[in-house]
């Protein structure tokens, strides 16, 4: 990762150079990445889509690797961490706290460039071993960390069951981002067609039957 302060003045660059913007840069490499690919992406298509000069991109992230990491945790590291202060404030049910979080991951999901660098995770990512442990690391777990907690609040409040397998947390992450990519990419070629807020609430209501207590059924 670049260091992002002045050895010299212990500034943060950006606050030496205003006509470089790191904010424009990560957003485009959001965009390039999804569309090209770790492999494919090129470091001028970023610098241009972005409206920079190479040379002021290079002051950010000294090479592709460092851009995506910083890209990830700029667009999808730090929504994780918004979610996680909201998880560790919410004083409602835990079945309310869990259809927010579903429908706050599902739109967040259905980003177009998100969904495309999804799809590069799972398709390229494993290629790169680095930067695949970083994404599970920083990203998979933490998603499904933040689950866990919620389903163990519900469980310890008797609104849900206990789970066997520990698979509930991870079964929600593959229902949302399947049915995000679905919509994102297939949509118009599905002959029974849902909208956004139909798809979602049919994956909202499959998942909470699949957690909630059960008449008689002791939690």
């Amino acid at each position: 990762m670049v260091d992002f302060q002045s050895q010299s003045s212990g500034e943060p660059r950006w606050q030496r150079r205003p006509d470089a913007r790191p904010e424009e840069i990560l957003e485009a490499a959001k965009h390039v990445f999804g569309e090209s690919g770790y492999a494919g992406a090129k470091l001028d298509d970023v610098a241009r889509l972005a409206g920079v000069s190479k040379g002021t991109l290079y002051l950010y992230f000294d090479s592709k690797e460092a851009l995506f990491r910083e890209m990830v945790r700029a667009k999808v590291v730090a929504a994780l961490a918004h979610a996680e202060e909201t998880v560790r404030t919410f004083d409602g049910s835990s079945r309310e706290l869990l259809v927010m979080l579903i429908s706050s991951m599902y739109r967040r999901l259905r980003d177009e460039d998100l969904a495309r660098v999804g799809r590069v995770v799972q398709a390229e990512l494993p290629g790169f071993p680095e930067l695949g442990r970083f994404y599970f690391e920083e990203v998979i777990l933490r998603s499904r960390r933040l689950v866990s907690r919620v389903l163990e609040r519900g469980i310890e409040s008797g609104e849900f069951r206990q789970l066997p397998h520990r698979f509930a947390a991870r079964g929600l992450a593959s229902l949302l981002v399947h049915t995000a990519q679905l919509q994102t990419f297939f949509h118009d070629f599905d002959p029974d067609q849902l909208s956004d807020e139909a798809a979602l609430g049919g994956l909202v209501d499959l998942y909470l039957h699949g957690v909630l207590a059960r008449p008689g059924e002791s939690a």
